[in-house]
């Protein structure tokens, strides 16, 4: 292994080693608390920003690498939005004024104890330089300022990709690199920028942290799970102020959180009655604003009964789970799959005309029994589905008309003979 090699790989390292002992000391919060992860991170941080302004790792002739800004300081970054996401604002605030704290008392003190070691009557076992604790003023207020602003701004900044990109991984990752971009802008030009080695430091901070962040996303998004559970009790009341900041968004983030999981189905994970009844009403509404047909299709699975009777109500859920997904599968992007209730499942197509809905809805009887044999649903007996279709305008502009009409052709496929596709354009069936 070659020395680079070698040093890369410790900078891997030690950004996983920092990433899983703050996690382990935030799942320990419930027995400890969370001061010995905040102490933790004051560590790490001034551990950082000491290596960050001494040492560098010379990756090719233009690109030096800082162990401490690459690896250990987005540690910061990555405990605070953890402590977010997953506690609240108010244990947010109280890490970031924490990390202040001691960013500020730190760096004093070690102005104070570097006198020490400039003295003729200092006895060291270890030499160690008075340029080890003692930074220059500009470093030092340049680093508390972007301490401050970076805690804020990964808030802010992740709140503000949360409403574009769903993957967890990208949004903490996105929200990781961009703000530590603006940290080495910050904290490279506002210390080095009289450096000859400025643009090199500089680019190598950007090209490092970014790289960084992806270790960190991946450990956050490996630990956190999909859904935020909410506690009243985490509701920060106290006067506004920065904290009435953090807690606008924690609530509004918590908020969309626990709407999306009342607007699912527990059983199968996709929409319910609920958000269809309103949705399918917001839909036909934007359809007749716009002059553009939607579709509707009712889906029923055909003698569930029998699954039930015959294997179980655990096999019948099981099977349910299986026909769901088959269904976003097979959907498109812009359409939207809801269980209506029972064995009864409802897929709205924005913008789509009657043929092309046709199309899709023999995509899916065709999906679902292929579906429910990989799954060895029922002993891989051969379930099937039926399908109703009705459109906007042809059939109706009102949900309830609508409806109506879906089900009436649904109806007529299963005394047809069911596993099949019914349309209302000239009383098709297929």
């Amino acid at each position: 292994m070659s020395e680079l090699t070698l040093q890369l790989t410790l900078m891997v390292l030690e950004a996983a080693f920092a990433a899983v002992v703050l996690l382990a000391l935030f799942r320990a919060r419930r027995v400890i608390g969370l001061a010995s992860l905040y102490t933790t991170v004051g560590v790490f941080y001034y551990l950082a920003t000491l290596l960050a302004a001494t040492t560098f790792v010379k990756v090719t002739p233009g690109l030096l690498i800082s162990p401490g800004s690459v690896a250990l300081f987005p540690a910061s970054l990555f405990a605070v939005m953890l402590v977010y996401i997953r506690e609240d604002a108010r244990e947010a605030r109280s890490m970031i004024y924490g990390l202040l704290a001691a960013n500020v008392s730190a760096s004093l003190l070690g102005v104070l104890v570097g006198q020490h070691l400039g003295s003729p009557l200092a006895v060291q076992a270890i030499p160690l330089p008075p340029e080890l604790f003692v930074f220059s003023p500009r470093l030092f207020i340049v680093g508390t300022l972007a301490l401050f602003t970076d805690t804020i701004l990964i808030i802010l900044v992740y709140e503000a990709i949360s409403r574009v990109v769903q993957p967890l991984f990208f949004r903490v990752w996105f929200s990781l690199a961009l703000v530590l971009v603006f940290d080495t802008l910050l904290f490279v030009t506002g210390g080095f920028i009289e450096h000859p080695a400025y643009r090199e430091i500089l680019l190598s901070g950007v090209v490092g942290k970014v790289a960084a962040a992806v270790v960190y996303a991946a450990v956050l998004t490996f630990y956190l799970p999909r859904a935020v559970v909410v506690d009243p009790q985490t509701v920060d009341r106290s006067r506004p102020g920065l904290g009435d900041l953090f807690q606008v968004l924690t609530y509004r983030q918590r908020y969309e959180a626990l709407r999306a999981q009342a607007t699912r189905d527990p059983l199968t994970g996709i929409h319910n009655r609920g958000f269809f009844d309103d949705t399918l009403r917001a839909q036909l509404a934007d359809s007749r604003r716009r002059a553009t047909p939607l579709t509707l299709m009712m889906v029923d699975v055909d003698n569930f009964k029998r699954i039930n009777d015959s294997y179980g109500h655990a096999e019948g859920d099981r099977a349910l789970r299986v026909i769901a997904r088959a269904l976003v599968r097979v959907a498109r992007a812009s359409d939207i799959a809801c269980r209506y209730g029972g064995e009864e499942f409802c897929v709205i197509l924005p913008g789509t005309p009657l043929e092309s809905a046709a199309q899709l809805a023999a995509r899916i009887r065709l999906e679902v029994p292929a579906a429910c044999m990989r799954e060895d649903i029922a002993g891989r007996t051969r379930i099937t589905v039926t399908i109703g279709i009705a459109v906007c305008p042809d059939d109706g502009t009102e949900s309830d008309v609508l409806m109506r009409v879906a089900d009436q052709q649904l109806y007529r496929g299963k005394e047809e003979g069911r596993d099949r596709v019914v349309t209302s354009g000239a009383g098709q069936s297929r």
